[in-house]
């Protein structure tokens, strides 16, 4: 049964709610009270049919997005003209209801193969979000010093969004999220394997790209960049055309791999292979058409990319998992890896099973195919 809020209970949710400008208590609850009497009313009259109570809570949060982001621009008087306009309060009364109908009652939702409280989801989200919340409580964004940590952080943002997409049944999505993941966890493992020299000469690069696409104020300082990024590339042997590759993977040369048979500038025989996962080239090839919207995205077997986004998600967690608890038990967090310990007894072991229970799935549906 729908219950319409009073103006009491209206204010006191508002006062819970925090916006980056104060709002107008009354303004709110008109819109609240058109806007939910405009809902009902459609039920009543059999145009719709709700099956729910209507969220009033949610209700009231796309009233304050409509309001906030309608004022975000506007002064003093700007601001107390828009208020004032009963037009206006109609419109937005209207357009609140019509959103909230949509997106809370007539949401289309793509068919989920996983949902965030099955086991290969939960299981792996929980250990992420351990892993994030000490990563917060590390110091960051000072490349010099922290790269191996943003990398990290960038990391876990990225498998826990994956897992996300996983549970809205975007699988291709996932796939090709779980792309930029591999892209990182190789860059994470070169930098957690030759540390300082390397981290030096890979910011030089990124100083390097930063300049190449104008973001250096200072023209004189771009020249005498391009002026070292030249000599640089003379020392491989490398012509004009090769710029934005060397700038890109050129501090691959600065590894022991980057001698490697047939080295090149790109991925997949550069980074990949000096990071030691070549053997993923062609499920790194097999991401690299869905991004770029082949037939492959469009008729896609949801069950085969499900299972094979979560596997390699999986694999690339444990390569990162090592590179995280190994740089926390190197720099000595002995409070938060005690913590740490307790979370792995409890759930690394579970997460190993998890993997080789969905591995046998992905298996059998292979040979079936």
């Amino acid at each position: 049964m729908n219950k319409k809020l009073n103006k009491e209970d209206v204010y006191k949710i508002l006062s819970l709610i925090k916006t980056q400008k104060p709002i107008d208590f009354d303004y709110v609850f008109e819109i609240y009270d058109t806007s939910y009497g405009a809902i009902l009313s459609l039920e009543e009259n059999n145009i719709i049919r709700l099956g729910q109570p209507i969220n009033s809570i949610n209700l009231i949060q796309y009233i304050i997005g409509e309001l906030t982001y309608s004022l975000l621009k506007r002064n003093q008087e700007e601001t107390q003209k828009f208020l004032k306009d009963e037009k206006i309060k109609m419109q937005m009364a209207s357009i609140v209801a019509d959103k909230y109908m949509s997106m809370e009652l007539f949401n289309y939702h793509e068919k989920s193969l996983g949902n965030k409280f099955l086991p290969p989801i939960s299981s792996l989200d929980t250990y992420l979000n351990f892993m994030g919340n000490m990563l917060n409580k590390t110091p960051k964004n000072n490349p010099s010093e922290t790269l191996v940590i943003d990398l990290l952080d960038k990391s876990v943002s990225i498998a826990r969004c994956v897992l996300e997409l996983l549970c809205k049944g975007f699988e291709t999505e996932a796939m090709a999220s779980w792309r930029t993941l591999h892209e990182c966890e190789c860059t994470l493992i070169l930098l957690d394997k030759y540390r300082r020299p390397l981290v030096e000469t890979y910011l030089k690069h990124m100083r390097y790209g930063i300049a190449y696409r104008g973001g250096v104020a200072s023209k004189e300082e771009t020249d005498k960049i391009f002026e070292q990024i030249k000599s640089e590339m003379k020392e491989h042997e490398l012509k004009s055309k090769d710029m934005k590759k060397f700038i890109e993977y050129g501090w691959l040369y600065y590894t022991k791999e980057g001698e490697v048979e047939n080295f090149k500038l790109n991925f997949r025989d550069g980074l990949q292979t000096a990071a030691g996962l070549h053997s993923y080239s062609k499920i790194y090839e097999a991401s690299s058409e869905i991004v770029h919207s082949t037939p492959m995205l469009i008729y896609s077997n949801k069950v085969y990319y499900y299972l094979l986004t979560l596997l390699n998600l999986y694999e690339s967690f444990f390569r990162i998992e090592k590179i995280f608890s190994d740089y926390f038990f190197a720099k000595s967090f002995q409070s938060q890896m005690g913590q740490y310990n307790q979370m792995r007894n409890i759930y690394y072991s579970q997460l190993i099973s998890i993997y080789k229970n969905e591995r046998e799935r992905f298996d059998s549906l292979v040979k079936i195919k």
